[in-house]
């Protein structure tokens, strides 16, 4: 309803007809009365009509206020989050390449290693048996020694290919770190985004009501520091409460 039609209410119009009728009797205290109750109905309505467009200004401002820290996120958190999960990526998969090529080349060395002490072990179970003649113990003997010979250099190489698969996965703990960081950006972007759909539900409803349901979302006064006012309203929740208790 337009402000100039709120003021030809139905009781604006009782007190009109009222007012020609006590001119028209030559009543003249009626009629000052009447000039009284029309002006007081006129500034209720002036007054309920500039609380309610003081609400809509309040909770505009509050949407604006959102709406800027969300292009704020989608200009810069986004894009830094973006690159922040790719490097993630690219960490993984420099772990993950590391990890297998040590364990690519660690099998043959283990394979060797077992097929190794297998026939060693074959031939010893014999002697124990004493199955082997004495060139077949010779023969054993020289394997047993080969077989220590390398077996140091092999279990070398093994031990630093556990340690590479070792050093790989410190990408852990960086990457874990980012994404805690990218899952708290996350959940400020949700935060912000159910402001935004809070402050627009609220003109939704119908325009004639004066009752508005308060922004969610805070944000922090015109008050610079060091000149705070004493009167003043510091903070949009004060705002909020004020509008509240007058109705608006």
């Amino acid at each position: 309803m337009a402000f100039s039609e709120s003021i030809l209410s139905e009781q604006c119009l009782v007190q009109a007809r009222s007012l020609v009728s006590s001119i028209e009797n030559g009543d003249e205290d009626a009629a000052i009365g009447n000039l009284r109750e029309i002006s007081r109905i006129n500034e209720t309505k002036m007054f309920q009509e500039i609380g309610r467009l003081t609400r809509e200004l309040h909770d505009t401002l509050v949407g604006f206020g959102i709406e800027t820290e969300v292009s704020d996120l989608a200009e810069h958190d986004i894009p830094d989050a973006r690159e922040r999960l790719s490097h993630v990526i690219d960490v993984t998969d420099q772990a993950a390449h590391k990890t297998l090529t040590a364990v690519e080349e660690a099998i043959p060395v283990c394979r060797e290693l077992e097929e190794s002490a297998s026939k060693i072990e074959h031939q010893w179970k014999r002697f124990i048996s004493r199955d082997l003649s004495a060139d077949e113990f010779r023969e054993l003997s020289r394997e047993i020694g080969g077989h220590l010979e390398v077996s140091a250099d092999r279990y070398s190489k093994i031990k630093a290919y556990l340690n590479d698969i070792l050093m790989a996965q410190d990408f852990q703990d960086i990457t874990g770190q980012i994404i805690r960081r990218v899952i708290g950006m996350v959940q400020d972007v949700e935060d912000k985004l159910i402001g935004l759909i809070k402050i627009s539900g609220s003109f939704d409803g119908d325009d004639n009501k004066l009752e508005r349901k308060p922004a969610e979302k805070v944000l922090e006064g015109p008050q610079v520091p060091g000149k705070e006012s004493a009167t003043a309203l510091k903070s949009q929740d004060e705002v909020d409460d004020l509008l509240s208790s007058l109705g608006f």
